[in-house]
């Protein structure tokens, strides 16, 4: 039985290695690290307006190009001077638009704008009105969102790695301020058919590191009093407490143990009617709901 128990909570030790991270995108991208993001100059002007632009970005699986920091703009600087020979231009079409008649201009992806605009006051906004940028500058200018045949201008994709939960399994939500992804189990199981669950998955039985983890999870889990159980356990009767990474469990943020707590040899949590997080312990073949981690994909 020792045995049993034993390699349950190794599996938590042995989870899986994901692939290295490759900056990768399309051959015809460059990756610029201090963006972390990838870009294609489209100067074969082959964008007779600003619409063309937009669509040919989406047909990549990208979007039309604009600075979301000051200094971003910077980077159409550095790709054109990459270029042996660059024809006699001196903007580009940015993602700043009011296709819609807001009466202000607004980002490709229905933003405001990431930061005033130069002289935004003499930047009439109207339909048929679209931002360009200067290459050399990165000022920006309204000029006519359709372009005569003979006056197209270039423009700028630009792809943004998502970071999702490295699963196709939507039960599982991201959360970018801790950098995991969480699922709640509500099929009721014993604590090793939970852990092998969560490892078959591609995670483990969630440990609570910090504070912000704990109030993530805390919102996460009903109150019905019912327990969940999380990546704690002991290895052998009356033996200290482990969690399934391999680290003997502490107290790394404000906690709360019931009544039960050291009672049992698995480890649980859960939350009373005043939304606080418990920790606590319950008997390992007892089937109760469960939470499961897994680390974001880098």
């Amino acid at each position: 039985m020792k045995c049993i128990l034993l390699a349950a909570f190794l599996l938590g030790t042995l989870l899986p290695a994901h692939s290295r991270h490759v900056h990768f995108y399309r051959k015809d991208y460059t990756y610029f690290e201090e963006f972390d993001a990838f870009y294609k100059l489209h100067w074969d002007l082959t964008g007779t307006d600003w619409n063309r632009a937009f669509l040919t970005c989406d047909d990549e699986g990208s979007t039309l190009f604009y600075p979301k920091a000051k200094t971003e703009w910077t980077l159409v600087k550095n790709l054109t001077d990459r270029m042996l020979e660059t024809p006699n231009v001196t903007d580009i079409f940015v993602g700043l638009h009011d296709a819609f008649e807001l009466g202000e201009f607004i980002t490709v992806d229905g933003q405001s704008t990431p930061y005033p605009l130069p002289s935004e006051s003499s930047l009439l906004s109207q339909p048929d009105n679209c931002i360009t940028m200067n290459i050399e500058s990165g000022l920006f200018s309204v000029d006519t969102c359709h372009r005569v045949p003979d006056s197209p201008l270039p423009f700028v994709c630009k792809k943004v790695e998502q970071k999702t939960c490295p699963t196709i399994d939507r039960n599982y939500k991201f959360m970018k301020s801790v950098r995991k992804c969480y699922k709640i189990n509500k099929k009721p199981m014993m604590w090793q058919d939970a852990m092998r669950t969560c490892y078959m998955e591609g995670g483990i039985l969630t440990v609570i590191e910090n504070s912000e983890q704990a109030d993530i999870i805390r919102q996460m889990i009903s109150y019905d009093d019912r327990y969940f159980f999380v990546g704690i356990r002991r290895l052998f009767s009356r033996s200290d407490y482990y969690t399934v990474k391999g680290k003997k469990f502490m107290e790394l943020y404000e906690n709360k143990y019931d009544d039960n707590y050291n009672s049992y040899d698995c480890g649980t949590i859960f939350t009373n009617s005043n939304r606080v997080l418990y920790t606590s312990t319950a008997d390992c073949v007892s089937p109760l709901p469960f939470v499961c981690e897994m680390e974001l994909s880098e």
